[in-house]
């Protein structure tokens, strides 16, 4: 850890609350993929390292397939991720349901674009989580992926000769599929960034650093105990007298990175939230400006929408739709669809033609409309 505190000015705080972010993100990118798969995905805690570019090998995913993702707002910089080119052929099966042979698998176009479809989802997901903790919006690029042919030569061209970068690797656990293991890298200046917005100062860091590095010495306000005099001789017929011991002054304990991070990043914002239901059965108990105020939520607009159906189709499916294209929702001609209010399912219904207009006559109440004022 102090060869990596050097390198990148990182305190072992620092580093802790880099694998932390790093958990917390790439957790809801697991989430993301297992929907997409359609299978059990875990992402392992990560372990995280400073290295600089004579250092960094891979040599375990070769022959390797990169994934560059770019931060368009809220971060500045790259992101880079590193897979095994067999684990990616094993997700792309999955994928577009087919088997592709290992032998003289490429990365072609649709198959580019289905690994840039995932992972536009992880990391989607990932920069979402972001914004959450740092409080502002974070968005990405479009991902790029491309085998590294020359290892040498991707590392010369994403490594600053004169900086190290943060690594950070992970093991990848898909259900049926792999137990494998892919690894991140970003810059030390991006780092730092999300450092901050876990809620940790680098002063702060490095003071803890040094804290720890050196005894603590007596400051000048500090009262320094007198040496312990010498104890007279007791007596059988002297009374023992009692010296209490000098107080201990004890140093207070070091913060750690979830007590930073509970204090700086997520403390809940407290709302109060009044009973609409009660409001509404207790209408003609309200005063007349109370009933005012109610009028004006009453007069807030709702979407309404109506889903006839849904069904789930793979990365290849949509890829091939074009005009004309059949696609078969999961209920039967005739069944009843299904009301939403605000993305709500709140009611069902059949549907009717007026004025040569569709319509839906409610059958059947699922959730109480006024529940949906409440947010429940």
């Amino acid at each position: 850890m102090a060869e990596n505190e050097m390198k990148g000015n990182f305190s072992s705080l620092e580093i802790d609350a880099i694998g932390e972010l790093m958990n917390i993100s790439l957790g809801s990118s697991a989430t993301a993929a297992s929907k997409m798969l359609d299978r059990r995905v875990n992402i392992t805690t990560p372990r995280v390292s400073v290295k600089n570019i004579d250092e960094f090998e891979f040599k375990n995913l070769e022959p390797a397939l990169a994934v560059e993702i770019t931060y368009v707002e809220g971060l500045d910089g790259n992101n880079l991720m590193i897979l095994k080119k067999n684990d990616v052929r094993k997700i792309l099966e999955i994928l577009m349901m087919t088997e592709i042979e290992e032998e003289g698998f490429v990365l072609d176009e649709l198959s580019r674009s289905a690994v840039c479809e995932l992972m536009n989802q992880m990391m989607g997901s990932s920069a979402t989580s972001l914004s959450e903790i740092m409080g502002e919006t974070v968005n990405i690029s479009t991902p790029i992926a491309f085998e590294v042919d020359n290892p040498d030569g991707f590392k010369e061209k994403y490594f600053d000769s004169d900086n190290p970068m943060v690594i950070v690797s992970f093991d990848l656990d898909i259900e049926d599929c792999l137990q494998s293991e892919f690894m991140m890298f970003m810059s030390i200046g991006l780092a730092k960034k999300l450092i901050n917005a876990f809620g940790i100062d680098a002063d702060m860091a490095d003071n803890s650093n040094v804290a720890e590095a050196a005894p603590k010495a007596p400051a000048a306000s500090e009262p320094v105990p007198a040496p312990t005099p010498a104890q007279p001789e007791v007596s059988d017929s002297a009374p023992i007298q009692e010296t209490p011991a000098p107080a201990v002054q004890q140093a207070p304990p070091q913060p750690t990175v979830q007590q930073y991070t509970t204090a700086n990043t997520m403390q809940p914002n407290v709302i109060n939230v009044q009973n609409m239901t009660s409001q509404f059965n207790n209408m003609t108990k309200l005063s007349k400006a109370e009933e005012g105020n109610l009028d004006l939520i009453m007069s807030v607009p709702l979407q309404v929408s109506v889903e006839i159906g849904r069904t789930k189709k793979q990365v290849k499916e949509i890829l091939t739709l074009s005009q004309g294209s059949l696609v078969v929702l999961d209920k039967l001609a005739g069944e009843q669809v299904d009301v939403f209010v605000n993305g709500q399912h709140v009611a069902k219904g059949d549907v009717v033609v007026i004025d040569d207009n569709f319509g839906v006559r409610i059958t059947e109440i699922i959730k109480n409309p006024a529940l949906i004022l409440q947010g429940e």
